[in-house]
């Protein structure tokens, strides 16, 4: 029989698993994402220009995945209201919030979905962001993520999340580069955003 404080401490893990899931954009974390894969996501075009695996293309459905994609500052703004609205802030704090991310995200934000086999791995700390501009030549801004444990192992293992925010205003298309200093790779994952109308494929 599992002691009552081990199953009081699993339930505690597994609800903050769900919790923090909830507020994961479902399309960062669905399948393994293929090179030249194009998906929308918050109503942009985000293609998945190349990204380096070491993992056995025949487990490609199980294969741990890496993902990114673009809100604008309207976007941040509503998703900060209904948080707001959810956790039942105070007027003052939701005004200060708000007020907040036109200063510190004005272009708007990045989110960042990772998740690797080993724990290790899948801390954040490893991880930079690198934006250039359509013509992809001159770098607009660069950020390493910082440590960030990664979460609890789900699915196709350990994961982790991050909204970064843009203190610069970016023009589409751009692209995203997320690099791994684990790797050898001059670029270890590269994206293009750009604005998606219905009559694109």
């Amino acid at each position: 029989m599992i002691p009552f404080r081990i199953l009081l401490t699993i339930s505690a893990l597994l609800f903050a698993l769900i919790s923090f899931t909830q507020d994961i954009n479902p399309k960062l974390d669905s399948k393994t994402w293929l090179d030249n894969e194009p998906r929308i996501i918050n109503d942009y075009r985000v293609t998945k220009v190349f990204g380096s695996t070491d993992y056995d293309r025949r487990a490609y459905n199980f294969m741990p995945l890496t993902a990114v994609a673009y809100m604008n500052l309207n976007q941040l703004k509503e998703k900060t209201k209904a948080t707001a609205a959810k956790e039942k802030w105070g007027q003052e704090k939701r005004d200060k919030k708000l007020a907040e991310l036109d200063s510190v995200a004005c272009g708007g934000a990045i989110e960042v979905y990772i998740s690797r086999y080993q724990e290790e791995n899948a801390n954040l700390k490893w991880f930079f962001v690198i934006l250039r501009g359509e013509e992809d030549k001159d770098k607009l801004w660069e950020r390493e993520l910082g440590y960030q444990a990664p979460q609890v192992p789900y699915e196709r293992g350990w994961w982790n999340y991050k909204v970064v925010y843009l203190p610069i205003e970016v023009e589409l298309p751009f692209y995203i580069y997320l690099n791994d200093k684990h790797s050898r790779n001059l670029s270890d994952f590269k994206f293009r955003i750009e604005q998606y109308t219905n009559n694109q494929n």
